[in-house]
Formats: C-alpha cells, structure tokens, sequence
C-alpha cells in the first residue's frame, strides 16, 4: 500500500471528506488531491499536519510498519457510552434550565454547528 493509499484509508476511517481535511490541516484540496494519487508526496510540515490531525503514526503512514495510531486515539472519536452519557447530562440540565439559559444553548448550538441550525429550522416549518 502506498502513502497516498494509507492516507486516503485513513481520512475515510475519520468520516471526513478530503475538502473538510484540507481545512482542517490547512494543506490545499489540490495537493491533497495529488498526495492521495501518488503524484505528490507529503514534505515535513504537510506530514505533521496530517498525522496531528488524525492522530497517525508517521512512520506507518511513510512506510506502512507499526501501529497506524498513536497511543492516544483521536479527539474526534467518541464511544456510544461517552455520546449516550453526554446526551442524559444535556437532557437533564436542559429539564432544569430556565429560558435565559435554554435560549443561550440554541445560540451556541446554532453557532457551534451549522447543521443544527439548518435542522432546526427545518423542524420549525413543520
């Protein structure tokens, strides 16, 4: 497997599409376009962006040998358990929250996610 295979592996592992990746790391669509078809290949800076980003081993992305993830997992990666406990933690408080508070999270949530938003007022019209 090539570097540009392992690196399209991955970005697809992350859910991410290789526009959402290239804003994340800063490295241009085009050069990720031609990192994962092998006609380009990652200098040091691009390496270490990608491998922060997806919490890679750069020697596995380099050669293929080793652990494809670092010891940590990726901050993205969230466990059923940690997303259900979280969503129990948000329920309960907003139950107990008075409306200054509850108008203040929809901000946020509107805000902080975009696809809430359009969501939202997607639920609204009907």
């Amino acid at each position: 497997m090539s570097i540009g295979e392992r690196l399209r592996k991955t970005i697809k592992n992350a859910n991410m599409k290789m526009t959402d990746f290239s804003k994340k790391t800063g490295i241009p669509y085009r050069t990720i376009q031609e990192y994962v078809a092998n006609r380009n290949t990652p200098g040091g800076e691009s390496l270490i962006k990608i491998c922060t980003e997806l919490c890679i081993s750069m020697d596995w992305l380099m050669t293929g040998q080793g652990e494809i993830y670092r010891r940590e997992p990726p901050k993205e990666l969230v466990t059923n358990l940690e997303l259900e406990l979280l969503f129990n933690w948000l329920t309960e408080w907003w139950k107990n929250a008075d409306d200054k508070n509850r108008n203040w999270l929809e901000i946020q949530m509107k805000r902080s996610f975009p696809e809430y938003a359009e969501w939202i007022t997607q639920h609204e019209k009907h």
